[in-house]
């Protein structure tokens, strides 16, 4: 949203709460003319402001596309890295081993990779 549409909007915004308030006192004093030109003047600026708003939304909307956009092939780098941060994940995260868990850390599986380390 650009300064000027701001501006706008803020203006009409207000345009269109003054002129509602003056119809609002215009029927109040009985002045039936005055309340109907405020309230058509409240009409024309909630068009401009609602004119406004619209101007910033996008036009095309693409929810109903199934299509998944291309992804492109990740390069030696990127392969390397996600290793690497697949490794240090591996290390922070306890055993997997039902002994493990069901003995809240106490011991290990026999097939389980760090029944040899705890063993020793």
């Amino acid at each position: 949203m650009t300064r000027t549409t701001k501006a706008v909007v803020v203006i009409f915004g207000l345009a269109v709460l003054v002129s509602v308030s003056k119809g609002g006192q215009f029927i109040g004093e009985g002045d039936w003319g005055h309340a109907v030109a405020a309230y058509a003047v409240g009409g024309l600026c909630l068009v401009g402001l609602l004119r406004g708003v619209a101007r910033v939304l996008p036009g095309d909307y693409t929810d109903d596309i199934d299509e998944d956009p291309p992804v492109p092939e990740p390069g030696l780098l990127t392969r390397v890295r996600a290793a690497r941060q697949a490794r240090q994940v591996a290390r922070r995260m306890p055993c997997a081993c039902h002994r493990y868990w069901s003995s809240a850390g106490a011991g290990h599986d026999d097939w389980c990779p760090r029944y040899q380390r705890n063993s020793a």
